[in-house]
């Protein structure tokens, strides 16, 4: 195995690992500002909401949510795979050990 190899290999981890570990995080906060609306801060250092977010902005947050939510499931139902398959015989994306 050479360097070039390995490097191209650790590309594409590198990659995921960034997505899935500072991306999620970030859609959550992206997800967490836009169904906030507009805020304002009180003078004890408190956040109330002034004006609730458009319907809009609802619906874009809650599909921020839901694609967080089907990763992290997707991610466990990953780590499980083999689990689910030698207790139930169902084959996760076909990725289970036989």
């Amino acid at each position: 195995m050479n360097f070039l190899h390995l490097l191209s290999n650790l590309v594409p981890v590198t990659i995921a690992g960034l997505l899935l570990g500072a991306g999620l995080p970030a859609l959550f906060a992206l997800g967490m500002r836009i169904s906030a609306g507009q805020t304002q801060r009180t003078e004890d250092g408190g956040v109330i909401q002034v004006r609730p977010p458009s319907t809009a902005m609802r619906a874009i947050g809650g599909l921020i949510f839901a694609i967080i939510l089907v990763a992290i499931v997707m991610g466990i139902l990953w780590i499980a795979k083999d689990f689910l398959f030698h207790m139930t015989g169902f084959n996760f994306l076909g990725l289970a050990k036989k």
